[in-house]
């Protein structure tokens, strides 16, 4: 029992040197958000879902993290909150499939979708390819079958001629009762729902299934919580010279959550990594020798990926009037290292411009890559309204989109340090007085 506190003494000793030999700024902050995605993407967090009070200690974390770099609430909120409810799908129970008597692992070789709602019991398959879309006959024997204990196995290319696709969009609503879907996918990729499918959806890799299967068995549970509370965490720092004009840094820190108490999607890189990069920046402008001169809100929205609700609730009850939001910078899928692609850079030519020439001076990452608007992510609803806005992302190597492979370990943010200086330059020019802001009138 005495071995314990030393040993834990040892570990704190040998972590000092880490941050106390970093010889830039660039090492100190590539070390603080790196520590911050770990702790994020952690288990304790249990995918920063719906699930476990995923969402709820996740956004504590956050607000405890705001109270330690000395970021102020803002008057409005009594606290570091802004609550809202959304509706959600969950699922509480550990999911068990098996075709005959082959069974398959979730999160590996299936998933059931985010609508899909509690199943239990055994059902006959029928394999459906897009021959029988193509041949009256075929489709006839579909709709002459009952099949209300009967899954469907969509056999169908991802890419199929405009008529047909709106063919098979129409037969995936159901019109013929059957029990379930069963979509074929090369790739796992998983989503929030805010809805409960009145039949069965289960995503299956490709290769897992055949058609000499006869038998689905299975047993899911799934509770649809149609009032979840939510909440986004908000904290400022106040400007030195214009304290009633804001710029935005946003990211967005829920994720997909678990799947029964065991199967997690830890969301390293979507988006732990983003939160994490907004995180060092707040810690860096909360120091008083970096104080802005604009004031500085720090916006970390709940609800993105069931549909970007955290933030339209923001829209719609804004902390900071929009007049007085100079610019919104949101941070998402930080963890790559090749390039940085701004999104919406076709109406904002002045900040991808400048972040391209910081970029090449500082050499942080290979390249900027423009975009246009795209509907993808926090920033979308400001830009729309009209207010300067864009979306960072980055590219490379990371992989695990949505998926239980989107670990800690998988997102190294190998240029976190770089990158957190490129934006540091970024948003200290967004305050110059030369800098032109492009706010689109509505």
């Amino acid at each position: 029992m005495m071995k314990r506190p030393f040993f834990l003494c040892f570990i704190l000793l040998l972590q000092i040197p880490m941050f106390g030999f970093a010889q830039t700024q660039s090492d100190f902050y590539a070390l603080y958000v790196q520590a911050a995605k770990d702790t994020l993407s952690s288990p304790f967090f249990h995918g920063r879902g719906y699930l476990k009070d995923g969402q709820k200690l996740s956004a504590y974390h956050i607000a405890t993290e705001f109270v330690k770099i000395g970021l102020k609430n803002f008057n409005p909120t009594p606290s570091y909150y802004q609550s809202f409810e959304m509706p959600v799908n969950i699922f509480t129970q550990h999911p068990t499939l098996a075709f005959d008597q082959d069974f398959l692992t979730c999160g590996i070789d299936y998933l059931p979708h985010p609508s899909c709602p509690s199943l239990q019991g055994n059902y006959s398959l029928l394999w459906i390819d897009s021959s029988h879309f193509q041949d009256p006959k075929k489709f006839k024997s579909i709709s002459k079958k009952d099949l209300r204990s009967t899954f469907l196995v969509m056999n169908i290319p991802k890419t199929v001629p405009k008529g047909l696709k709106e063919v098979v969009d129409n037969f995936r609503t159901n019109p013929f009762n059957a029990a379930g879907f069963i979509e074929l996918e090369d790739q796992l990729i998983w989503g929030v729902s805010t809805q409960a499918s009145q039949h069965g959806i289960l995503q299956v890799k490709r290769g897992k299934i055949n058609p000499e299967h006869k038998e689905l068995r299975i047993s899911i549970t799934a509770v649809h919580m149609p009032n979840f509370p939510n909440a986004n965490v908000l904290g400022y720092i106040p400007g030195k010279s214009v304290k009633d004009t804001f710029i935005l840094v946003t990211s967005h820190y829920d994720h997909l959550g678990k799947i029964g108490p065991h199967i997690a999607f830890p969301g390293a890189n979507d988006n732990a990594s983003g939160v994490a990069t907004m995180l060092g920046l707040a810690h860096y402008f909360s120091q008083p020798e970096h104080q802005p001169d604009y004031s500085m809100a720090f916006i970390a929205f709940s609800g993105e990926e069931a549909g970007l609700l955290g933030s339209i609730h923001y829209i719609r009850n804004p902390i900071v009037p929009f007049p007085k939001t100079r610019f919104v910078l949101n941070l998402d899928i930080m963890g790559s290292e090749d390039a940085l692609t701004m999104v919406n850079a076709t109406e904002q030519s002045n900040a991808f411009n400048l972040l391209d020439s910081l970029n090449k001076t500082i050499g942080a990452v290979a390249k900027v890559k423009p975009r246009g608007q795209a509907a993808n992510s926090d920033h979308y609803y400001f830009a729309q309204l009209g207010i300067p806005a864009v979306f960072l992302y980055t590219e490379g190597s990371v992989k695990g989109y949505h998926s239980v492979f989107d670990t800690a370990d998988k997102t190294p943010m190998a240029k976190a340090g770089e990158i957190h200086t490129l934006l540091v330059q970024f948003l200290n020019a967004l305050q110059s007085p030369t800098w032109k802001v492009q706010r689109k009138v509505n």
